[in-house]
């Protein structure tokens, strides 16, 4: 009985101190909407050994969300970019993105800072 007591003061006293580390940290852990796409592909990149990872949600270009990589590791992406075709031309610091041409045709992809270890690039 005391065991079975204990087991569950500290299982309610755990949840609430989770519960109020995701009110406070909120804006942080929810900054790019739901944070379970970001996570599943940050896992791929630490886990996996991979250098980029396909960030799947709800705003999605076909079927994907963007793409993330380690934070000013934009070489796996501008790879990515040239097996499609497309050639990087340049890359914009005063308005995050990279610049690509195909043919005829200019793309700037967007890129954000998540957090101080990640750069996601917003496919469009």
């Amino acid at each position: 009985m005391l065991k079975s007591k204990f087991f569950i003061i500290t299982t309610i006293l755990m949840f609430g101190l989770l519960s109020i580390f995701i009110f406070q940290k909120k804006d942080v852990i929810f900054q790019e909407g739901n944070p379970i796409p970001l996570a599943v592909a940050i896992s791929k990149i630490v886990f996996q050994d991979k250098e980029i990872a396909e960030v799947k949600g709800k705003e999605e270009v076909n079927g994907i969300y963007g793409y993330i990589v380690k934070r000013g590791e934009m070489e796996p992406y501008i790879k990515m970019m040239e097996k499609e075709g497309w050639h990087f031309v340049e890359r914009n610091e005063n308005s995050n993105a990279l610049v690509f041409e195909k043919e005829n045709t200019t793309k700037s992809v967007a890129y954000q800072y998540y957090t101080r270890w990640y750069t996601i690039f917003y496919s469009s």
